[in-house]
């Protein structure tokens, strides 16, 4: 964040851990959209080793520090997208003061962390450490609660496909280079992805805990247990969920008009597209609505089809409206 784009008046120092993830990208990317008043954003790596590293970030070198247990003392805020296994180590020594909002997966038994919504007044609560949802628990949540202002839900189905993306950049170079060996009949490259992933789905061994984790994010943000059956798979697409889903009902589905009028009204959160689009993950990257492919409503079902940027408005843009909230009911931002 430069001198230019900081806006003027109360400012503070913040923090980004791992900010080379792609994860750690669009937080700097949102911090930056949104202004955050940040007066200096320190960097830091949990790479083995105490020496410094040097990344390319906002077409500059930036100098990224190690993680030590006080890293954290300078800077008020913290934004955690590392590793959940390297978090959790790094939690449990921690020694500083700064509130931590930690997008890694982390489950310490403590409640997940989401931001007031619209004209929703919800204050955050105290302590240094926020964990947010899964991101498609959250996007999962909030199609769920959009469909309860028509008719209730009694449960859930959901097929989920994964993106590469989730693994970080050394898996999409190492998808790219699968398609290029594809295409000239060389051997594929398989030190990442353990498998072919271009052009493929497979399921990898921690699918059963990720299928667990997005169903109980989900029964914490409606704040309530919900049948749910996901059933989830690895793709070989860059980037963004695709997801499928029936909502089983507690009544007469609504007219499907109706359904996605509703849709339509929540432009902050999804993107009703025109199905002739054929539009896909491919086009939700970088998009913080959820895009609405596909909507049918019949007896007491409603079939959905969305497709999400697991690293933006579930991600960074909620971890940032996060610190805002923050920031402000706890008075950091008046001189």
């Amino acid at each position: 964040m430069t001198a230019a784009s900081r806006p003027e008046g109360p400012s503070f120092s913040v923090a980004i851990v791992e900010p080379t993830t792609l994860l750690g990208r669009d937080v700097r990317a949102v911090l930056t959209e949104r202004k955050f008043p940040a007066s200096r954003v320190h960097l830091f790596h949990q790479a083995a080793g105490d020496t410094g590293l040097l990344a390319a970030a906002d077409d500059e070198v930036a100098f990224v520090a190690p993680l030590t247990d006080d890293a954290l003392e300078t800077s008020r805020i913290a934004f955690l997208c590392g590793s959940a296994a390297e978090t959790a180590r790094f939690l449990s020594t921690r020694a500083d003061g700064a509130l931590a909002i930690d997008l890694s997966g982390v489950r310490n038994g403590q409640a997940l962390v989401v931001p007031s919504e619209g004209d929703e007044s919800r204050t955050l609560p105290s302590g240094n450490l926020f964990l947010t949802p899964h991101p498609v628990a959250f996007v999962l949540a909030e199609t769920i609660r959009l469909v309860e202002t028509l008719a209730p839900v009694t449960g859930i189905t959901a097929a989920i496909d994964r993106p590469t993306s989730e693994l970080g950049k050394t898996a999409l170079d190492e998808l790219f280079q699968q398609a290029l060996a594809l295409a000239t009949f060389q051997p594929l490259p398989k030190d990442v992805l353990e498998t072919q992933g271009a052009f493929n789905f497979w399921v990898p061994p921690d699918s059963h805990a990720f299928e667990k984790s997005v169903a109980d994010d989900m029964a914490a943000l409606l704040g309530r247990p919900i049948p749910t059956t996901i059933l989830s798979a690895r793709s070989g697409v860059f980037h963004g969920h695709f997801l499928r889903i029936e909502l089983r009902l507690g009544g007469d589905a609504p007219e499907a008009s109706g359904l996605l009028a509703s849709f339509r009204a929540q432009k902050h959160a999804f993107d009703v597209v025109d199905p002739e689009d054929l539009s896909g993950p491919v086009e939700s990257a970088g998009r913080d609505e959820t895009l609405l492919l596909r909507c049918e409503a019949s007896g007491r079902r409603v079939a959905l089809t969305l497709a999400a940027d697991h690293l933006r408005r579930a991600g960074a843009l909620l971890a940032v409206r996060l610190a805002e909230q923050a920031a402000a009911e706890r008075g950091w931002l008046v001189r």
